[in-house]
């Protein structure tokens, strides 16, 4: 066994998926969520604090079978499955009274980088403590694999600078590490942060995005070497500039708040993709990708699509 992630391909060992109990589930909303549609907008600011089930009870149980069908193929593929431990108390307490994160999406409020498993700073305050969920997991990778662990300073109240610094903001490229900027999520100081962690063998490179962009694993995708899957509108300067030679897939910005971007690599040349992004996932099967499409509809209307529900521990990959 062992630990680690270098790119975001390279064969899935060992990964976090997450849980989403259908009466877990509180509707959230605050000022930075500026992703959202309108019609979703509204319904959040309608509901906020509200059960689920007790607002759209089919959506709520929807969400709870797709993220564990999808734990349940990952592991017939062979991969170690880890959940998060479900919280419960003044935890949850906590997170109910602003409306709920849940534990559904790992990706954020983690991010293992190399040998490095960080606690992220989550900008959205209900979802700050999802960390405590994933404790138990981030301290059995360090004993039995040496991980390093690190929690970024917690960003706390509305209007005080960061640092902020999420999970689905970071996407790793060997030692290029990139990450998203759009004000909905990371900032300069979480970058900052990171890049002090890492030291000078990486380059932590910001990527703006569209203020209205959640983050970046919304608007890129690095799928294998030399393919990539992005959103130019979603982008404010481009591709970084590593990556302007690779063949590039493009979606449409309906597509991109689809999440047809967002999926989850079981190894180089093969994903799972949501099942209702049908062109992308026909350029993708062009381009030799084995893409196995999986309905996960009900997560992506919460705004979250499969590599939102899952984070790596341990991949396949080796630093050039």
């Amino acid at each position: 066994m062992g630990f680690g992630v270098h790119h975001e391909w390279g064969r899935l060992r060992e990964v976090v998926i997450g849980i989403s109990p259908a009466e877990d589930f509180v509707v959230f909303h605050e000022k930075s969520m500026r992703w959202q549609t309108p019609a979703e907008a509204e319904f959040s600011r309608k509901h906020v604090g509200r059960p689920l089930i007790e607002v759209e009870p089919e959506w709520a149980r929807r969400i709870e079978q797709q993220v564990d069908a999808l734990a349940e193929f990952v592991a017939r593929q062979g991969v170690v499955v880890h959940r998060p431990d479900r919280l419960a108390g003044l935890e949850r307490t906590f997170l109910a009274a602003h409306g709920d994160g849940t534990q559904l999406f790992p990706r954020d409020p983690m991010i293992v980088v190399g040998e490095h498993v960080i606690e992220s700073s989550l900008r959205i305050i209900c979802r700050q403590r999802e960390r405590f969920g994933l404790r138990a997991i981030i301290q059995q990778a360090v004993q039995k694999h040496g991980a390093r662990w690190s929690s970024v300073p917690l960003g706390w109240l509305e209007g005080v600078d960061g640092p902020f610094l999420e999970g689905g903001d970071t996407l790793l490229n060997g030692y290029e590490v990139y990450v998203g900027m759009s004000g909905c999520a990371s900032d300069m100081a979480g970058i900052d942060w990171l890049q002090a962690l890492l030291g000078p063998s990486y380059r932590v490179i910001p990527v703006a995005l569209k203020s209205n962009v959640l983050h970046l694993d919304c608007a890129l995708a690095l799928v294998k070497p030399g393919l990539v899957v992005y959103c130019p509108d979603k982008l404010i300067d481009g591709l970084p500039m590593s990556l302007r030679s690779w063949d590039a897939i493009t979606v449409s910005v309906e597509e991109a708040t689809r999440l047809a971007i967002n999926g989850l690599i079981l190894e180089e040349g093969r994903m799972i993709v949501d099942a209702d992004n049908k062109r992308v996932i026909e350029e993708l099967r062009k381009r030799r990708v084995d893409v196995v499409p999986l309905p996960f509809d009900g997560p992506v209307r919460v705004g979250g699509g499969m590599r939102c529900a899952h984070h790596p521990l341990w991949r396949e990959s080796v630093l050039a």
